[in-house]
């Protein structure tokens, strides 16, 4: 699928306003109408990597919970059971820090709509 597909897919399946901007070879940055509190665009990057093409945060969503709050405390049971469930249920995965959701069966729109649910929950965690 070409990437002028893929954006239309973006955008039919979570907003007009999706926009992709190439920042090198098969890597974009992908802004969407959602922000965070103050304003600040949701961190999105959709690359190619060996396994295929994925969306990633590039560890920015736990960066910005730590304004809030101590690394310890988003660990604690609690918050790091509801962090848990959430990635299960939008089948994102943690790597370290980064979030990712890997692209399957050319679901690109569907991937990006729950990935940014994902982050919007999680971010609302502190």
């Amino acid at each position: 699928m070409s990437i002028a597909a893929i954006e239309r897919d973006f955008r039919a399946k979570v907003s007009q306003q999706v926009e992709l901007y190439q920042e090198g070879i098969e890597r974009y940055r992908v802004f969407t109408p959602f922000r965070f509190d103050d304003g600040d665009h949701l961190v999105v990057v959709f690359k190619k990597e060996e396994e295929g093409w994925m969306l990633t945060d590039e560890a920015h969503t736990y960066m910005r919970l730590t304004y809030d709050l101590d690394e310890s405390d988003i660990r604690q049971d609690n918050r790091q059971k509801t962090i848990s469930d959430i990635l299960s249920e939008f089948y994102i995965k943690d790597r370290d820090g980064e979030l990712i959701i890997n692209v399957s069966d050319d679901q690109y729109g569907d991937a990006l709509l729950s990935f940014i649910q994902a982050i919007l929950q999680i971010i609302n965690i502190s």
